[in-house]
């Protein structure tokens, strides 16, 4: 390769990084503010006995954590400690139409809603990673296809 040919190459080389970082940034911040969107107009609050960001909104990945840890600390409260895999059990041992098997069914019920609550909360938590992720990788592009064009004469 002549020197000329391969500037020429680190320049269209350097002008695909930089769009493939433009293209990053821009959906991994899209992608941020939706997820962002999304949560603030569920209009839900960490409840005060949460370890941090007690009043706050959920809004964000810290808040959405801490929401879906507190969910989970009420849920295992109310099944009294017990698992599904516990209620499961327990259920097989006790007559089917009982108060107890009733509280059973009930606490299993509440588990269920907690562990869905939870599973959405964990993936916005994982959605905000994500695009973090890509709008990172972005700027790096941005940065070294900057630099290759640079480098490129």
């Amino acid at each position: 390769m002549t020197p000329s040919s391969t500037a020429s190459a680190l320049r269209g080389v350097g002008g695909f990084a930089v769009a493939a970082g433009i293209l990053l940034v821009t959906a991994g911040a899209g992608a941020w503010v939706t997820v962002t969107k999304q949560l603030q107009a569920e209009k839900i609050d960490v409840p005060g006995d949460a370890p941090m960001l007690a009043g706050k909104r959920v809004q964000g990945p810290a808040t959405a954590y801490v929401e879906a840890l507190v969910i989970k600390r009420h849920a295992e409260r109310g099944a009294g400690g017990r698992t599904f895999a516990d209620i499961s059990s327990a259920l097989r041992g006790v007559d089917g139409g009982s108060d107890e098997a009733a509280e059973l069914r009930k606490q299993s019920v509440a588990l269920s809603t907690a562990a869905s609550l939870r599973t959405s909360l964990m993936t916005s938590v994982l959605a905000y990673g994500v695009s973090a992720f890509a709008a990172g990788l972005g700027a790096f592009f941005l940065l070294a296809g900057s630099f290759l064009r640079r480098s490129g004469g």
